[in-house]
């Protein structure tokens, strides 16, 4: 009840970022019955992650078939996902308490719903429940900890219960660990996940104290073996990490050196969370261009290398404070390495914060054995604290205009933030009539949108907010901004945002809602095939969907 009072005026908000593009504009989606056809499209639909997502695609459209496209449903699913997942975090924690020192015995479950509250309402966890698209995230991470449960459960079966513990490291590895690569694909990392637990809680014994060779062979097939397969596929295939960064305004060792002080930074959002440092968008952070470019790149490494050196020093004195410390690390595997990602987003610890709320609680428990009084006070201002941060974030989340007029006050100089004004001035001024009220909105709009052309370099969407403002309102784009976007599409980093607005422009165009000279169009076209960078699946489906607008 708490979590829902929490996060209830967030689930009056709307649609954000990229709902658009894989929610709002997926047709596939809008399915008429559970007919099988119609389901198997829609799940087959979507285009996020070299899997595409299928079962959190698929959720979308039940969504819509039930409820149409209103967001308070969608978020409402999401939080029910949430809860969920904080369920599964209460029964993984209690599961692992078995193997941790408790001078009470009665106060595992206490530090088991402690682990799961400090989990559910911590604000950095805010964006899978109330940013429609990431219920990718959560089911994955949903899929993940019961995957673990499963595990655990397994490994905590005595001996004369082999049947049992087979069938549960069955559910682990091929019922939760395929659903949960069809929601994200970050959930290819569960089999890691099982062999920290292993390594640091279990050590390959067995209930009586010996070895267990099947079970190491286990993790060899699951995670060593895999592991070296794709280690040499990239060294014989480098270009499928570095094709990815043609979209990218940033180079692959750039990215490596900037991760470290997301990390970093990820960990103090973590521990002391303030709204004014959580965003949707962090596309303002600095690129890491050497190791003392800034010099906190070289801060952040040692600091990284002391928590990782800590935790293999603490292996057998602190299993704990090693198990958190390196599932945090290998929680970001993916999302914080070589794969050309964007930088940063706050959802990728959405499972990452887990082991780190789970050493606080462990600790805040251990005190209440010793200081009662003072345990409890501790854990109840960490409650509450994190309770009206995420009530006062979840109440920006319910307000879209709000929300996006927060974002850019907290982050000035991130072009998606100033776009995002842009498009709720534009918005608004498309639901007025002729005024002089809606020519100060447009106004507004556009000044917006050239301002978040001009904080960053490569930046795309607020060039076509004003193309799609001059095709829907008639407010003339500058010859500057329209030369501008030409340029970028010709020879910046051609990324996916560049394909979905050239489509809204195509579909304003063929609605009749949009109205553009043909040589306009056929200039953005031209500069496109100038761009290296513009090519497969989604050239052809562009170009095609060109050749029909053209026959018009």
């Amino acid at each position: 009840m708490l979590t829902l009072s929490v996060f209830a005026a967030g689930l009056s908000g709307g649609f954000y970022f990229d709902d658009e593009w894989n929610v709002l504009r997926n047709s596939a989606l809008q399915v008429e019955g559970l007919g099988i056809e119609q389901l198997w499209a829609a799940a087959m639909s979507g285009t996020a992650g070299p899997l595409g997502r299928p079962l959190a695609t698929l959720t979308f459209a039940i969504n819509h078939l039930f409820f149409g496209f209103d967001p308070y449903y969608f978020k409402l699913t999401n939080l029910v996902i949430h809860l969920a997942c904080g369920a599964a975090v209460y029964a993984v924690s209690f599961s692992l308490s078995r193997q941790l020192y408790f001078g009470v015995e009665k106060y595992r479950k206490l530090f088991a719903a402690l682990v799961a509250l400090l989990w559910l309402l911590h604000p950095l966890n805010l964006t899978p429940v109330l940013y429609v698209v990431q219920r990718m995230t959560s089911l994955s991470a949903l899929f993940c900890l019961l995957g673990m449960l499963a595990y655990i459960q397994a490994r905590l079966s005595s001996t004369d219960q082999q049947l049992r513990s087979r069938l549960l490291l069955i559910v682990t590895y091929f019922i939760c660990f395929p659903l949960g690569l069809l929601s994200k694909e970050n959930a290819a990392l569960l089999p890691v996940y099982c062999l920290l637990i292993e390594l640091i809680f279990f050590r390959f014994r067995l209930g009586d104290g010996t070895l267990s060779k099947p079970l190491i062979s286990l993790h060899i097939v699951l995670v060593l073996v895999p592991g070296l397969i794709i280690l040499a596929y990239l060294l014989v295939s480098p270009e499928w990490v570095m094709g990815g960064y043609v979209r990218r305004d940033f180079t692959m060792l750039e990215r490596l050196l900037t991760q470290p002080r997301i990390l970093v930074f990820y960990l103090s959002q973590l521990i002391l969370p303030l709204n004014s440092e959580l965003a949707l968008f962090h596309d303002d952070i600095r690129v890491s261009t050497g190791l003392f470019s800034p010099i906190t790149t070289f801060f952040s490494i040692l600091l990284i290398i002391g928590l990782l050196g800590t935790a293999f020093l603490q292996l057998k004195k602190r299993p704990l404070i090693a198990f958190s410390i390196m599932f945090y690390f290998c929680a970001h595997l993916l999302e914080s390495s070589v794969l050309a990602l964007e930088l940063m987003h706050e959802h990728r610890n959405y499972l990452a914060s887990f082991p780190i709320l789970l050493c606080f609680a462990y600790y805040l428990v251990s005190l209440m054995e010793y200081k009662l009084k003072q345990g409890v006070l501790l854990s109840l201002m960490m409650l509450l604290f994190l309770a009206v941060s995420t009530t006062i974030r979840a109440a920006l989340w319910g307000n879209p205009a709000l929300q996006a007029w927060q974002e850019m006050v907290d982050h000035p100089n991130s072009a998606r933030a100033t776009y995002e004004i842009g498009k709720r001035y534009a918005i608004y001024a498309n639901g007025l009539t002729e005024s002089e009220q809606k020519t100060e909105a447009m106004e507004q709009a556009a000044e917006y949108f050239r301002k978040s052309s001009i904080l960053r370099e490569s930046y795309t969407d607020g060039l076509f907010g004003l193309l799609m403002l001059e095709g829907i309102e008639g407010v003339k784009m500058d010859a500057y901004f329209n030369g501008l976007l030409l340029n970028r599409l010709a020879s910046g980093p051609f990324n996916n945002n560049n394909y979905n607005y050239l489509n809204a422009v195509f579909q304003c165009a063929e609605a009749g809602q949009c109205s553009y000279e043909p040589s306009r169009i056929a200039r953005l076209i031209e500069a496109c095939k100038l761009n290296p960078g513009f090519a497969g699946s989604h050239q052809k489906s562009l170009l095609a969907r060109y050749e029909r607008y053209k026959q018009q």
